[in-house]
């Protein structure tokens, strides 16, 4: 690591997490696709995690901060609490509570059920949130809305494919995928979910157990929208073990329809990782395109 930085990262830390810092080392902690990610640790210390940027990632650690403050008002969940956000002209860094964390089990399971549940009934009277943030390195737009499918159609499956456009995607499957936009608001019209606090990038890879076996969530990409949202975002990779559902459907019951929806609320994410990484996703797109204009067309 070039010595500036570190001088920096050990100035920060000492600032805001104690002078006992101040001789603090560094091991790398993790793979991260966007951020480093390091360990801060020292003889008698507790250890930090330090998530590390460009400078331009500045706000994108302060809306991961705010993230997590929000997500902490679940109790039967562990959040990470972070310590601050700062940046110079090399670099952003935002430091946090180290824990380090197992696979799940079952019982650290069944409390990540209970866990979610009690998230998703934290509620809000309007879909988004105060501030924009960011899903992945991508801007996710949060403007404060009261219809779920305005707010979804526009603030998040209409930025994603004017993103995709400016990506190269052209032709048949772009206007396919305005047709589909153009439906979803009477084709969904009997679904009218609540506003519940979403962790918002629920995959497996940011869900994990603290030594004890309490759930830890982190990387979070927060807003206020429809609960199916998370629960179809944690089934799209590796889905969790059948035990969070178990315990989760019994205080959030599915819904009619819920199978459909999945496929539209995989899009968003599917569209993400199209702008953020490529081709390699364009066939996600086009299978869950397919699924859905299958039913509403």
């Amino acid at each position: 690591m070039d010595r500036a930085i570190e001088s920096f990262i050990a100035e920060k830390t000492v600032e805001h997490c104690g002078s006992e810092y101040q001789d603090l080392k560094l091991r790398r902690s993790g793979v991260g696709c966007i951020n480093e990610t390091w360990e801060i640790y020292g003889d008698n210390l507790a250890s930090l995690f330090l998530k590390l940027g460009r400078a331009t990632a500045h706000d994108m650690y302060l809306r991961e901060m705010e993230g997590l403050s929000l997500l902490s008002q679940a109790q039967k969940i562990k959040i990470p609490k972070a310590y601050a956000v700062e940046s110079n002209d090399d670099c952003a860094l935002l430091i946090m509570e180290f824990i380090p964390l197992q696979p799940l089990r079952v019982a650290s399971e069944v409390a990540l059920g209970e866990g979610l549940a009690e998230l998703h009934s934290l509620t809000s009277e309007t879909f988004g949130l105060a501030n924009d943030n960011y899903i992945g390195r991508s801007l996710q737009p949060n403007e404060l809305c009261d219809d779920w499918w305005d707010f979804y159609c526009n603030q998040r499956l209409g930025v994603q494919l004017a993103m995709a456009a400016d990506n190269g995607m052209r032709g048949e499957l772009q206007e396919r995928l305005k047709t589909l936009i153009e439906h979803i608001p009477q084709f969904f019209k009997f679904h009218q979910p609540k506003a519940s606090l979403l962790h918002g990038d629920l995959w497996n890879g940011n869900v994990a157990a603290d030594l004890s076996g309490t759930p830890v969530i982190f990387d979070p990409a927060v807003y206020y929208g429809d609960a199916e949202t998370d629960i179809a975002m944690s089934q799209m990779f590796q889905p969790l073990g059948n035990a969070v559902y178990d315990v989760y459907y019994k205080h959030f019951p599915s819904q009619p329809g819920h199978d459909l929806r999945r496929h539209l609320y995989d899009l968003y994410h599917w569209l993400n990782h199209f702008n953020l990484f490529g081709v390699t996703y364009l066939g996600q797109v086009e299978r869950s395109l397919d699924a859905l204009l299958l039913k509403m067309l």
